[in-house]
């Protein structure tokens, strides 16, 4: 009887300590940096995002939602990603205007799937919205998307 106690307390607590929230996330990124393919092609030009994120209490985020690729052909995706966050803002821009810092990662689901790796600041403008400002590096298999840096922002609201 005593496990059993002890596997409901645990999660129990485990449940309270895993609720957080959710919000939209909207962002836009354009390539700072692309090769061109053998063919001569430019490829991705910007990405269109449109998310859910769910952040825990323990600064972990996840979102997925629907990406569109613009350059030589338009394209949609499935992407899915996850952030960690500075525990305490990395600085103060102005008094009630916090900024944290943030390392994560993510993968789209296009023709090829491409993994990325990103950076940035999340900067609390109001209590209910953040920007987002950040810096991704696509890495695929295809030369379509491979060794693309992406400079973006987006808006948690």
């Amino acid at each position: 009887m005593r496990p059993l106690l002890l596997a409901a307390l645990v999660l129990v607590s485990a449940n309270a300590s895993a609720e957080g929230q959710i919000a939209s996330l909207i962002n836009f990124e354009s390539a700072a940096a692309r090769p061109t393919t053998p063919d001569g092609e430019t490829n991705v030009t910007s990405i269109i995002g449109a998310n859910m994120e769910y952040t825990l209490p323990e600064n972990i985020s996840f979102y997925g939602g629907l990406s569109f690729v613009i350059g030589e052909e338009f394209e949609n995706a499935i992407t899915l990603g996850s952030r960690y966050y500075s525990a305490t803002p990395a600085l103060q821009i102005l008094p009630g205007i916090p900024m944290w810092s943030f390392i994560g990662g993510g993968v789209s689901f296009l023709d090829e799937t491409v993994y990325y790796p990103e950076a940035g600041f999340r900067i609390g403008i109001s209590d209910a919205s953040r920007l987002d400002v950040f810096v991704k590096v696509l890495n695929s298999s295809s030369d379509t998307y491979d060794k693309h840096v992406m400079v973006g922002a987006g808006l948690t609201f």
